[in-house]
């Protein structure tokens, strides 16, 4: 059901949002934001890649698997390149596989080419903002 938003000119239609980010000021700020847009019961958090990996293995098959994901690329120990190609490795079926963008400060063209190569929907430049968000969930 979409949800509504009286700020928004329509409800924002999207799944349950996974973000990934080891920062929790920055977990904090997208969480909000989203809250801020009627999404906050749809937004689930971690701070690293191998319970963001155990939340999609958990959770595969279910209406709570995650329709998107916002991915921090640098992050200590397993960071967000880690993320994508053990993402490659579950056994998703390929229409369940969830759209993921990268939030990152970093505009590394490098990164940007290496996330686009390992099948991002896009390379987001931190922060995250309202219009951003309507961009992300428009994407095809």
């Amino acid at each position: 059901m979409p949800l509504q938003n009286s700020l928004l000119p329509h409800p924002l239609e999207i799944g349950e949002i996974l973000v990934i980010d080891d920062d929790a000021s920055s977990l904090y700020l997208i969480k909000d934001l989203l809250t801020t847009m009627g999404l906050g019961d749809k937004v689930t958090t971690t701070n690293n890649v191998p319970d963001a990996l155990h939340i999609l293995s958990q959770r595969a098959g279910t209406e709570k698997f995650p329709e998107l994901v916002l991915l921090d690329i640098r992050m200590p120990e397993s960071d967000g390149f880690d993320f994508l190609e053990k993402l490659e490795t579950l056994p998703l079926q390929a229409n369940a596989a969830p759209k993921v963008v990268v939030l990152s400060y970093y505009g590394n063209r490098d990164y940007q080419n290496r996330a686009a190569d390992l099948g991002v929907a896009a390379y987001l430049r931190k922060p995250l903002t309202r219009e951003k968000v309507l961009d992300i969930i428009n994407l095809n």
